[in-house]
């Protein structure tokens, strides 16, 4: 097998698996991963959300790693995501409609540490979760695919996606005024394809919790979006391995 075609061929499974991680809910819904799951005191559905910027945490670096041992412990990552964006959309059950929540960064990437107090953010990755609950279920596949081949027509949500994506193989080292447009990029593409009205907030608390009030008291569909890089806490997708060392082996056949 060829170097190239047997590059071609991991960064296909590199992709298959980046799609399946962060796509099948295996670490919880990413959709919604700043609200924490919780029964008990409403204060811990916030735990995961900080008000630290990355350069907050590159600045102490040092303590980095005994921060990632910590979360760890109980099964999670430590991640940085830019542009957060949380609101409502409607959902049909059965022949009824429902507003739902989205609560998550747009784009992410897990902050890793090492001892000596070097960091890094190996992958920028789009948040599929939200793009898989915004894209209509009952969505005509054979009108989207299509889609693609008509310059006139509408972006799809599949297309929105891709050209983040290209973007984002692109993208050389964590460059946030590029992330910072790509995020923005993924609001206005989706805002526009579920005609979904957006107002800009400055913290992601207060974009989370103005959600929740969207749902549960003004009964409306809206997206809050608080652009920039946030740091969070979240559960880290099991299959993550996997696609890290197929990233890294097509890097090393590309070299």
């Amino acid at each position: 097998m060829s170097d190239l075609l047997s590059e071609k061929y991991l960064l296909y499974l590199r992709d298959m698996s980046r799609k399946v991680v962060y796509g099948s809910g295996s670490s919880g819904n990413y959709s919604q991963v700043l609200i924490r799951g919780s029964k008990g005191k409403k204060a811990k559905q916030f735990q995961r959300i900080t008000s630290l910027k990355l350069n907050n945490i590159i600045e102490y670096s040092s303590d980095g790693y005994r921060r990632q041992t910590d979360q760890e412990k109980i099964g999670n990552g430590i991640f940085c995501g830019v542009g957060i964006l949380s609101g409502t959309y409607t959902k049909k059950v059965g022949s009824n409609s429902a507003l739902r929540l989205i609560a998550a960064p747009t784009l992410y990437g897990q902050v890793t540490f090492e001892d000596d107090g070097d960091w890094e953010i190996s992958e920028w990755v789009v948040n599929y979760d939200i793009a898989s609950a915004l894209i209509a279920r009952n969505a005509d596949e054979e009108e989207e695919a299509f889609a693609a081949f008509d310059p006139e027509s509408d972006k799809t949500g599949s297309q929105i996606i891709e050209s983040i994506e290209e973007s984002l193989d692109k993208l050389k080292g964590n460059d946030l005024t590029i992330l910072n447009k790509l995020s923005l990029n993924f609001l206005n593409g989706f805002k526009q394809l579920t005609e979904t009205p957006a107002e800009i907030v400055e913290t992601p608390l207060e974009s989370v919790t103005a959600a929740i009030s969207a749902r549960d008291e003004k009964k409306i569909k809206k997206f809050f979006f608080c652009p920039g890089d946030w740091v969070f806490f979240a559960p880290i997708p099991p299959g993550l391995s996997t696609y890290r060392a197929l990233n890294d082996l097509a890097q090393e056949i590309r070299l």
